[in-house]
């Protein structure tokens, strides 16, 4: 288990203590979080106030809303928040409730559930693949087919494919690849450029996330950054990402963004030998002492590197994963841990938020997909006619989880 001490392996001796942030991303509970949860309920009734009138549909929209939250956090209230630079977060890729964003992302939920006047976002989150190129070879590698082929996206391809999604509105946008941060300087001349308009994020592995180039990110207007750590052992971290040093790289990198206030996440692809209670809940108390803000649980699907493997978890997995996102996210054992996102939760009970609904994926090409892990194409961003190839994409719906819905 990695804790402040040395973490001691065949061929690695890393200590934590030597590369972990000052800075912590500091969930909030009890009291204070009751008190910053009244006050965001007060504006959300506001808001559906000013945009519905009539006392039935304001009910009928506000309970539509809770059972909304309700579905993403797996129960009936918001156990925890983190406490980001003096702003609070509930969820990955959402705004801080205190911002203008937030009211925005609001705005944008009540257009799904009643539509009315106002502006919204035609999606709350895309992935935008900008590079084939990674220095990685990662086991699990949705993008394997396309690794280190010549890039198909010019800068000039990235800038329209951004403004693009924010012509229809889109609250988040994620670089990822391959290894978005071997073209950091186009994200950062994108995100400072567009950072009004939207929230950014980077999803990458660590490597070439240097102390600089967070600074830079963090200065052109950068809202987080989400890296990937896929095991407790640095020798089978790198194993499974194909790169040695790889791991070190990752926890310098999850460094480098919490010194700069960047909200900080982990990712971890939880295979059938990790999908247990000892190692998710070691992974999580690794997590709390590096001081991050969330913990992302993914699971192995057979698309890319991994497709036609037998890699699905099966249902005693599925159980340890989904007690491990209720237990950390509610219990009072896991207060002072981060807030854990797994999708599978409420994809396997209120369908995908993905597939053109909320949610896409854009992949090295510029091709619409489903999701990362949803290789389905449905036209390109690229194209003139985009908006309704993703029109099409969201009537096609998720072939695995079908379409996100509430009765």
């Amino acid at each position: 288990m990695v804790h402040s001490t040395p973490l001691q392996t065949a061929q690695q001796d890393i200590c934590l203590d030597d590369i972990r942030s000052e800075k912590r991303q500091v969930p909030v509970t009890g009291r204070a979080k009751k008190r910053l949860h009244r006050r965001r309920l007060l504006k959300n009734a506001w808001i559906v106030v000013q945009l519905y009138k009539w006392p039935w549909r304001i009910l009928r929209v506000l309970n539509q809303l809770r059972l909304r939250r309700n579905a993403l956090a797996g129960a009936a209230n918001v156990h925890k928040l983190v406490c980001v630079e003096g702003q609070h977060l509930w969820r990955l890729h959402l705004p801080p409730w205190e911002s203008p964003k937030f009211d925005r992302f609001v705005h944008s939920e009540l257009q799904r559930i009643q539509p009315h006047e106002s502006h919204a976002d035609r999606l709350a989150l895309a992935h935008l693949a900008i590079t084939k190129k990674c220095p990685l070879r990662c086991e699990h590698c949705f993008e394997w087919d396309n690794l280190n082929k010549p890039e198909a996206l010019t800068t000039s391809d990235i800038d329209t494919m951004v403004d693009n999604l924010l012509s229809v509105g889109t609250a988040n946008i994620a670089f990822s690849g391959g290894e978005p941060m071997l073209r950091v300087h186009e994200i950062v001349n994108t995100v400072r450029r567009c950072r009004d308009e939207s929230q950014f994020w980077v999803l990458t592995s660590g490597f070439n996330f240097t102390a600089a180039h967070a600074k830079s990110l963090k200065e052109a207007g950068l809202m987080g950054a989400v890296v990937s750590i896929d095991d407790l052992s640095p020798d089978k971290h790198d194993a499974f990402r194909g790169k040695p040093g790889s791991f070190k790289e990752a926890l310098e990198a999850v460094k480098h963004a919490m010194d700069q206030g960047l909200v900080t996440a982990i990712s971890t692809c939880v295979t059938r030998d990790k999908a247990n209670p000892q190692y998710l809940h070691a992974f999580m108390d690794f997590a709390k002492d590096l001081g991050v803000g969330f913990v992302q649980l993914l699971e192995p699907k057979p698309v890319g590197h991994y497709a036609l493997q037998d890699v699905l978890l099966r249902e005693p997995e599925l159980r340890a994963l989904e007690a491990c996102f209720l237990s950390c996210n509610a219990d009072d054992a896991y207060r002072e841990h981060p807030i854990v996102i797994y999708h599978g939760y409420y994809q396997r009970r209120v369908g995908c938020l993905a597939a053109g609904n909320l949610g896409v994926y854009v992949d090295t090409n510029g091709d619409f997909m489903s999701c990362p892990f949803c290789h389905k194409k449905n036209g390109s961003l690229l194209d003139l006619d985009f908006e309704q190839s993703l029109n099409d994409l969201q009537a096609m719906g998720c072939d695995s989880y079908g379409q996100f819905g509430l009765s």
